[in-house]
C-alpha cells in the first residue's frame, strides 16, 4: 500500500449508534490510515465495541434518541467540542453529514476530505417519501425543516477540499442535486473474514432493521413460507415491529445485533442473503455475503444493481415488487442454485477488497495535500 506522508490523521464520524456499514467502514479506514476517531456519541450496546478502534477515540457527547433533537445536538457538539481537537492533526477525514460543521474549526492549511455515504437523503432523493408520510399539518413544517437542512448541508460541504462518495449512484445524486462532480471510492469488504463455511437450511437478511431496508416485507413473505427458514441477525428502529410480526412463526428467528464472530458464522453457513433496501447508495451487506460465496436476493434499483447480477450473483426482484415476488425468488434460490453461483459471488466481492479501498483513500489524501500546497504557493 501507498504510505502517504500525510502525518497524523483524524476521522470525524457522526455517531456510532448501530453496527452499520458506515461504522464498519470508518473502523476499517482508521486501521488502514492509522487514524484516530472522533464521534458525537458511541452506543456500546448497539454498535461495535470501542476496542475495535485501532487508536484514540474521542466521544464528544452522550446518546440522544430523538432524531430532530439529535441533529441539533450533534451540530452543537461538532461545532463547539472539536475546536482544540482538530488542531492536533495534519489531515481530517469526515464521514457522515452532521459532522461537517467541524470543518469551520480546521486550520486552513489542513486538508479536509469528505467521504460521503450520500447527500442527506431526507433532504434530497427521499424528500417526497418523508413528506408523503407526514400528517397534513406536519407537511409544511417538515418541508421548512428540510429546506433548512439543505441550506446547512450545502454551506458545510463548501468547507471541504475534496469530496468522494461510495458509488456511482451517490455520484449521480451529487451531480443531480448539488451540481457537483465527485469521485467514487467503493466501500471495503472484509473478504478475509466473510468466508464460505457450509450450507445450512436457512436464508438471512443482512443490513439494519429500519424503514429503508424493508425487513418487514421479507418477514411477511416468510410468514407464507413455513417450510423456509429466515434468520435476522441485526437491529434498528424497526426491530420491535419485526419481533411482533415474527411471533408465532417458528421458521423466523429474530436475533437482534450479534457479535462479528456470530455474524461471520451465520453468513458463512446460510443458503443466500436477502437485502431489499430503498434505492440503496452502494450496499456492503450483499457483498459481505458474496465474499462467503452466498448470492443475494435483492431489488433492481440503486447501488444493488452494481454487485447483484441477476442469475449470476443473485436474483433481482422489481422495484415495485409484491410479496409474491419475494416468495418466488426464495423458492427459485434453491441450495443447488445458490451453490452454482458461489464462484461468481466470491469474484465479485474481491473487487471491493480492503487493500484497494485504503490505497485509493491514501491517493486521495496525497492529492489533496499536494493541491493545497500548490495553491498556497500561488
Amino acid at each position: 500500500m501507498n504510505k502517504g506522508n500525510y502525518g497524523k490523521t483524524l476521522i470525524i464520524h457522526d455517531r456510532f449508534m448501530f453496527r452499520g456499514g458506515a461504522e464498519r467502514l470508518v473502523l476499517d479506514m482508521a486501521r488502514g490510515l492509522r487514524a484516530d476517531i472522533a464521534t458525537g456519541f458511541w452506543d456500546d450496546d448497539r454498535s461495535f465495541p470501542r476496542s475495535d478502534a485501532p487508536a484514540n477515540v474521542y466521544v464528544l457527547g452522550k446518546l440522544v434518541e430523538i432524531p430532530g433533537v439529535r441533529y441539533l445536538y450533534l451540530l452543537f457538539l461538532f461545532l463547539f467540542k472539536t475546536r482544540s481537537l482538530v488542531k492536533k492533526y495534519d489531515t481530517i477525514v469526515f464521514s457522515g453529514n452532521n459532522c461537517l460543521i467541524a470543518g469551520l474549526n480546521v486550520p486552513k492549511n489542513v486538508p479536509k476530505i469528505f467521504y460521503s455515504h450520500s447527500p442527506v437523503r431526507h433532504a434530497y432523493d427521499l424528500r417526497e417519501y418523508y413528506i408523503a408520510r407526514a400528517s397534513w399539518w406536519k407537511k409544511p413544517i417538515l418541508a421548512f425543516l428540510i429546506m433548512g437542512s439543505r441550506i446547512v448541508y450545502e454551506s458545510e460541504i463548501k468547507l471541504m477540499d475534496t469530496v468522494v462518495t461510495n458509488s456511482a449512484v451517490t455520484k449521480d445524486r451529487f451531480r443531480h442535486y448539488l451540481n457537483m462532480d465527485v469521485d467514487v471510492i467503493y466501500p471495503p469488504i472484509q473478504t478475509k473474514k466473510f468466508k464460505w463455511i457450509g450450507q445450512g437450511d436457512y436464508y438471512m437478511t443482512v443490513g439494519r432493521v429500519d424503514r429503508f431496508k424493508r425487513i418487514p416485507d421479507i418477514v411477511r413473505a416468510f410468514r407464507e413460507m413455513p417450510d423456509k427458514k429466515l434468520i435476522i441477525p441485526s437491529g434498528g428502529d424497526d426491530l420491535e415491529k419485526v419481533r411482533e410480526m415474527s411471533e408465532g412463526y417458528d421458521n423466523i428467528t429474530v436475533l437482534g445485533w450479534v457479535s462479528d464472530e456470530k455474524l461471520f458464522e451465520l453468513v458463512g453457513n446460510c443458503i443466500a442473503t436477502m437485502y431489499i433496501p430503498i434505492n440503496e447508495d452502494a450496499g456492503m451487506a450483499q457483498l459481505e455475503g458474496m465474499s462467503a460465496g452466498k448470492p443475494c436476493i435483492s431489488v433492481d434499483e440503486g447501488g444493488m444493481k452494481i454487485s447483484v447480477i441477476h442469475e449470476k450473483t443473485g436474483i433481482l426482484i422489481p422495484p415495485d415488487y409484491s410479496t409474491e415476488h419475494i416468495i418466488e425468488a426464495v423458492g427459485s434460490m434453491t441450495r443447488e442454485r445458490a451453490l452454482s453461483m458461489k464462484d461468481d459471488c466470491v469474484n465479485m466481492a474481491q473487487k471491493f477488497g480492503y487493500d484497494r479501498f485504503i490505497n485509493e483513500m491514501e491517493h486521495v489524501i496525497d492529492d489533496t495535500r499536494k493541491n493545497k500546497l500548490n495553491f498556497k504557493k500561488r
